[in-house]
């Protein structure tokens, strides 16, 4: 545990100093990787649990609630929030859960628009099509992209720390450092050695339609120790 408090002591005064990131959506510019934050969506509630995890390509969290560290429903967004993201730049949502789950969501919000899509965290095809939109937001700078469980832990964290082991291999983060970052958020109680295994193992897809360059990645990707 002392040797990943420090790594992310390290990591947070990188990125409060600022990287060569895309231009971060409204109200998410204070965001961290570990400590979380509320979204306002409206009406009193945000987002729960919200963190960055590349600085204006990707975001995690829960769903609505009236504080940072409160647990939202066991739900999909609601149409509040989608527009509340859209409105702030955000192009992609993804919901990790299929339960309450009714099909695609397209909103328009003026001359942006974002599209709300389930695909399941723990699938490594669904996995690979969250990369791919991953992929078209780092290389055509379209917007960022928003993934959301429940609570903001176990599966938005895998699905981010595996898009870090993806995405960010010549940043320095490999697998095992991604897995000390899924770890770094969750209390030990509930931090599943199955999903811990899973990120550590995790094989970066090798399509040429989900690689980056290195330029991209030094100016999308977090710093680290």
């Amino acid at each position: 545990m002392c040797k990943i408090a420090r790594f992310f002591s390290v990591l947070f005064l990188g990125l409060s100093v600022g990287v060569g990131a895309l231009a971060q959506p409204a109200g998410t510019e204070d965001a961290d990787m570990t400590k979380e934050k509320l979204f306002p969506v409206g009406g009193g509630v945000g987002l729960t649990h919200f963190r960055v995890v590349m600085p204006g390509v990707l975001y995690r969290g829960g769903t609505e609630g009236p504080r940072a560290s409160v647990d939202g429903p066991r739900r999909p967004l609601q149409n509040q929030s989608l527009q509340a993201l859209c409105k702030a730049g955000f192009s992609q949502a993804v919901y990790a859960y299929r339960t309450g789950w009714n099909g695609t969501e397209n909103v328009s919000c003026g001359a942006n628009s974002l599209q709300y899509d389930y695909h399941k965290w723990d699938n490594r095809v669904a996995l690979k099509q969250v990369f791919v939109k991953l992929h078209d937001i780092i290389t055509q700078d379209k917007g960022a992209m928003y993934v959301h469980c429940w609570y903001g832990l176990h599966a938005s964290g895998f699905i981010s720390a595996t898009a870090l082991a993806q995405f960010c291999g010549t940043a320095g983060w490999d697998s095992r450092k991604a897995a000390a970052y899924w770890d770094s958020v969750i209390p030990p109680s509930i931090r599943y050695p199955k999903e811990h295994d899973e990120v550590a193992n995790f094989v970066r897809f090798t399509d040429p339609e989900l690689q980056i360059s290195e330029q991209d990645s030094t100016r999308v990707c977090p710093p680290h120790n």
